[in-house]
């Protein structure tokens, strides 16, 4: 019986062409996904229009509409911060806990404040443990600052850490009340 010169190429005429078209397809699909996300980058009029939207509804807080939405009230150190336009425009900053001085101190970002709005309500998280309230601030990657509505008017309540970016911090008290979390000493992001 002789051996014949084609059953060594058998495996390349077989595997070769399969080969080369799973390749051609993880190529294809790559450049399809570099496509995509070239095309939906928002234009400098979207931008403009997206920003001047979050701004129009920051300056105009509508608390009363979020407190009958959740059945509770909202602390009045948190309505205060949204009567504050120039405060509540602050953004991309961050927080340094006095008397955290470790070798690696906590700091605590914030990357803009969140409008008092049903929108704002409806499209943050909820975490049906800690019951009714708002995330008045987020870091910008997948965690906000969170403070609890209550049946009667309180002055202030604790903040809370919502990290949904995969952290050990999820649920944290960040500080006894709004007014101690916002009296911080204020660093820039680095």
């Amino acid at each position: 019986m002789r051996y014949h010169w084609a059953v060594d190429k058998l495996l390349l005429f077989v595997f070769g062409p399969l080969v080369f078209a799973a390749a051609l397809l993880v190529f294809a699909t790559g450049i399809r996904r570099a496509i995509e996300r070239f095309r939906s980058r928002p234009t400098p009029d979207e931008l403009t229009a997206t920003y001047a939207t979050y701004l129009r509804r920051l300056l105009n807080p509508q608390p009363d509409a979020v407190e009958r939405e959740l059945g509770k009230l909202l602390p009045e150190r948190l309505l205060r911060l949204y009567e504050d336009q120039a405060g509540i425009q602050s953004a991309g900053f961050q927080l340094d806990k006095p008397g955290s001085k470790r070798w690696w101190p906590k700091r605590w970002q914030v990357y803009c404040f969140e409008p008092l709005d049903l929108e704002s309500l409806n499209n943050l998280p909820y975490e049906e443990e800690l019951g009714p309230g708002f995330c008045f601030a987020t870091t910008g990657r997948g965690s906000w600052y969170w403070i609890a509505a209550s049946d009667q008017r309180v002055t202030d309540s604790p903040v809370l850490f919502l990290d949904y970016d995969g952290g050990r911090s999820h649920g944290q008290t960040v500080a006894d009340s709004l007014e101690e979390f916002l009296n911080w000493p204020r660093l820039p992001i680095k």
